[in-house]
């Protein structure tokens, strides 16, 4: 990289932003009317400087370098050298790295554009931080399948004692258990969905094991083609996942395993160079990542 490469959030979203407060405090100012605003004033001043602060944690601008990273917001800048990074850790799509001394911890967050590009480039300055060795096990809480078995009961419940309770009635239609049939179906394709993702993850040697909460699977390297880091797209923004793209042209979607998914994403992928050497399909992307011999720090 000759030359820094920034990344900085999008204007439209500061301007988006601003309109929001003032649309929201003027909308109340004039919902009170001038006799209340006296006594409102302290709780919008309260909520205007949460706001504010949420605001200015989401605007940010990272710096890239081939010698160093640079994370700016409204607060200050934070930068530590590639060599000083001693760690990396995060919380869902987030993906924070710490020095030594644990005084200085760089976020990169999803809502920044170039997001996925940020990841793969730390990923490729510091691939010993993705030790495949140290995350050789990734598990998902029990909490999400309750959640969702709980939901489904009681939507499956309800719409049983509703269709009981009514089939006898004069004014009883087919056409009126629609839209609780569509509720019933909703509820049994989101636990399908949760289902299908697995509650684990158990790296081996050449074998990735995968445990579903009622079956689990093998995988050996060879049989994925290529590990990405992908995402859909909805009204509230990006959902990302790690996909494995099978050789038999299959997919596998991979989240929630207990840690950061970027810090999930770039272990497996390091994983997957580590024991597919020579294998890839792309011949670029093998000149230009060279897999590491990890060595084994779980002891540390």
């Amino acid at each position: 990289m000759k030359e820094p490469r920034v990344y900085r959030t999008s204007p439209a979203l500061i301007v988006i932003v601003i309109l929001m407060i003032v649309v929201l405090f003027g909308g109340i100012g004039f919902a009170l009317g001038p006799e209340a605003i006296a006594f409102a004033a302290p709780y919008a001043l309260i909520g205007l400087v949460l706001f504010a602060g949420f605001f200015a944690a989401q605007i940010s601008k990272i710096t890239l370098s081939d010698e160093e990273i640079t994370v700016q917001n409204l607060l200050g800048a934070k930068t530590l050298r590639w060599t000083e990074i001693a760690r990396a850790s995060g919380w869902r799509y987030t993906l924070k790295l710490h020095n030594q001394d644990e005084d200085v911890a760089l976020a990169v967050k999803p809502q920044l554009p170039g997001y996925e590009e940020i990841v793969e480039f730390i990923g490729t300055k510091r691939p010993d931080l993705f030790n495949p060795n140290e995350y050789s096990e990734m598990k998902r809480g029990l909490g999400v399948f309750v959640m969702v078995f709980l939901v489904v009961a009681v939507i499956v419940g309800v719409s049983v004692v509703f269709v009981y309770s009514t089939m006898y009635s004069p004014e009883a239609s087919t056409v009126g258990y629609l839209p609780l049939l569509v509720f019933v179906v909703v509820a049994f394709i989101l636990g399908g969905t949760v289902l299908s993702v697995p509650r684990s993850l158990i790296l081996e040697g050449k074998v990735m094991n995968l445990k579903y909460l009622f079956s689990e699977r093998n995988l050996r390297a060879d049989e994925i083609s290529q590990v990405q880091l992908s995402y859909t797209q909805s009204r509230n923004g990006k959902h990302y996942f790690i996909a494995l793209h099978l050789a038999d042209r299959r997919n596998i979607r991979l989240s929630g395993l207990g840690i950061s998914l970027p810090v999930a994403y770039l272990v497996l992928k390091n994983w997957h160079r580590n024991h597919t050497q020579g294998q890839h399909a792309n011949p670029r992307q093998l000149s230009t990542d060279i897999a590491p011999n990890w060595p084994d720090r779980s002891s540390r």
